[in-house]
């Protein structure tokens, strides 16, 4: 299974080791350009499930396992604070489906709070 993650999951950041046991494949960004924004505390950003607003979020890719992705899961509070879909992201010069977690309520933004990395 393929995963994009774009937040606290990415290299050097405090949530990373979930991934360990999981391949780095590279960089990519999604297809569609996307919300992202960060909680208010700044420690962890959003992608909202919004397509054409916003901007193409850079992100990393990995393989993982099955039961990784059940970690994934537990971690993101998977259905029920964020969930999980396939989208469309570029990666090594070709397009290919990810699984991404998106917020379920997602807050109320503006266009100065949307970034395109976190």
């Amino acid at each position: 299974m393929i995963v994009f993650v774009y937040g606290s999951l990415k290299q050097n950041k405090k949530l990373h080791s979930y991934l360990k046991n999981s391949k780095f494949l590279g960089y990519a960004t999604t297809c569609k350009k996307y919300p992202l924004i960060l909680s208010k505390s700044g420690w962890y950003p959003y992608l909202i499930n919004k397509p054409n607003i916003g901007y193409h979020i850079k992100g990393e890719v990995y393989k993982i396992t099955s039961k990784t992705l059940k970690i994934l899961d537990k971690l993101e509070e998977a259905p029920h604070y964020y969930y999980r879909k396939k989208i469309c992201i570029k990666f090594n010069n070709k397009t290919i489906k990810a699984w991404v977690y998106f917020v379920r309520k997602p807050s109320k933004f503006t266009k100065k709070d949307l970034i395109d990395e976190f």
